[in-house]
């Protein structure tokens, strides 16, 4: 039987995601009791997932550049559409962690609502969403059954430090936290900061310190996890551009997404996302 082609579009970078973690409630603004807050000077936690141009005012200082790219496009493991490398990945709609301190789902198994990702530039342009329930494709996540949430949730959370490492580039969390402290006790004893500036470094110095003193603190040990995603996209899509004749995507059959997002850095409230979007072509 021969293999239905296949195009694979791979991609990878830094995503930010500004929420509030537990104990805090899901939707508290601020952050008062858990290991991430918004800090002097900046607006109010929204729990939206960022996958390039973060609003004003919210990259900290050392964070790495926020953008997700494609990195390679192939069809059944061949390189094709060179143009599309570099191409923005992006997800429409605010879309957030729906876990709701354990109300819809367990830790780590939380769907991404809504989940509508759009690949853009180059050769071709992709766009289509997760449909978690087709007789009620606008249902809120409240109102769907915990396991249909957890099928199209993250598959599994885990501590996985070489793959992280694969993408963030930090071998050694514990002494990046080390230089991390270093440049921000630097950088909040310089004459040129303003108080504001010198409040939200102190708090950032302070979370550290808890993450220093112990290794196990989320505020460490999350730098090492990822959550895994795998699931189909089946809305109407939306396919633009002009690819080889060889190459139409099919629009009718599911497409499929599978990525990881991890290496959460909550000094900068950034993580790491990896993945894949494949569709058959015809």
């Amino acid at each position: 039987m021969t293999e239905r082609p296949e195009l694979r579009l791979e991609f990878q970078g830094w995503f930010m995601c500004r929420l509030a973690t537990d104990p805090d409630p899901t939707d508290e603004p601020r952050g008062v009791s858990g290991a991430t807050f918004a800090l002097a000077g900046e607006p109010d936690l929204d729990r939206v997932i960022v996958l390039n141009d973060p609003p004003p005012g919210t990259v900290r200082s050392h964070a790495p550049e926020i953008g997700v790219r494609v990195t390679r496009a192939s069809v059944n493991g061949v390189t094709r559409l060179p143009g599309m490398v570099g191409s923005r990945v992006d997800l429409l709609g605010r879309p957030r962690f729906e876990n709701r301190n354990f109300v819809l789902t367990t830790a780590g198994q939380e769907p991404i609502v809504p989940f509508h990702l759009r690949i853009s530039g180059g050769d071709l342009s992709l766009e289509r969403a997760m449909v978690m329930s087709p007789e009620a494709p606008d249902a809120s996540p409240h109102d769907l059954p915990q396991p249909l949430l957890e099928r199209f949730g993250a598959r599994v959370f885990r501590v996985d430090a070489p793959l992280v490492a694969s993408g963030t580039g930090i071998n050694a969390p514990l002494h990046n936290r080390l230089v991390r402290r270093e440049a921000l006790v630097i950088e909040r004893d310089a004459p040129h900061t303003t108080p504001v500036q010198r409040a939200a470094l102190a708090k950032r110095v302070r979370e550290l310190d808890i993450a220093i003193a112990d290794p196990a603190d989320e505020r460490l040990a999350n730098m090492t996890a990822v959550e895994e995603f795998d699931f189909p996209l089946t809305s109407p899509p939306i396919v633009r551009g002009d690819p080889p004749d060889d190459l139409r995507v099919d629009t009718e059959a599911p497409w499929r997404v599978t990525f990881w997002m991890g290496g959460w850095d909550p000094d900068v409230l950034c993580g790491f996302l990896r993945g894949t979007l494949s569709t058959p072509v015809h």
